[in-house]
């Protein structure tokens, strides 16, 4: 046989991959119990901290996680406390309006319970003229039922309510030009919406976004319904689409 064929017959051992390692650790988890001499002796690069041991590896891993579990925990009462006493709002807005004799006093409650407890800037009901007989003294709460109709079109995509940025357009009909407002929510009033709207109006363009859980806003809405056929008289030939 010729060294030539020699060469040919020896068969290289493979490289070891890093996959290999891994493999075989974990298919075989008392490697370390049967050497345990290597887990205090093993070495690993450790950023700034330059080499550290296995096990001061794993320590730390375990204060991070415990950190990162502490962090949550916190994070989760805080939300909890907020829930509670965002909760705890509304539910005196619920009883105030309950207890309403006019509409005006509706508005005033909505503005003064509304912007003082919560960091809103603007609150304001707007009423379907066409729905509504409306006094002289509601005519700044009057909307028209073409500029309802369009922004129930615009906004709500068959919903019934809207939580994003706002227009200019819209800002100005529904909040004042000069209103620092650059987020808003939106409720439909009315089982159709044929009530008007509710609108509520933050300085923080980031503070209603879609998507947003409106319970608590939902719950608001129904009461306002439920109370404005009792307060104001509707029109006989009230449009109801």
């Amino acid at each position: 046989m010729s060294d030539v064929e020699a060469a040919m017959l020896i068969v290289e051992k493979p490289a070891i991959s890093e996959q290999d390692v891994i493999a075989f650790l974990q298919a075989d988890p008392d490697f370390f119990v049967r050497n345990n001499d290597l887990v205090d002796t093993l070495t690993i690069s450790h950023g700034g901290q330059g080499c550290v041991s296995l096990v001061t590896l794993r320590l730390e891993r375990q204060r991070q996680r415990i950190a990162d579990l502490e962090l949550q925990l916190q994070q989760l009462v805080a939300i909890a406390a907020d829930n509670d006493k965002l909760f705890r709002i509304y539910a005196d807005i619920y009883t105030a309006l309950f207890n309403c004799t006019s509409v005006m006093q509706m508005q005033r409650i909505l503005v003064t319970q509304i912007q003082s407890q919560l960091p809103l800037a603007a609150v304001n009901l707007h009423l379907n003229e066409a729905y509504f007989h409306l006094k002289s003294q509601y005519l700044p709460l009057a909307i028209s039922a073409g500029q309802l109709v369009r922004i129930r079109q615009k906004q709500f995509a068959g919903g019934a309510h809207y939580f994003g940025p706002v227009t200019g357009a819209d800002k100005a009909l529904l909040f004042g030009q000069d209103a620092l407002v650059n987020s808003m929510a939106l409720m439909a009033l009315g089982e159709r919406g044929e009530y008007g709207l509710l609108a509520i109006g933050s300085a923080n363009a980031d503070h209603y976004q879609a998507g947003m859980d409106n319970l608590l806003l939902g719950q608001l809405c129904r009461i306002i319904s439920t109370l404005l056929p009792q307060l104001m008289p509707s029109r006989d030939n009230a449009i109801k689409k």
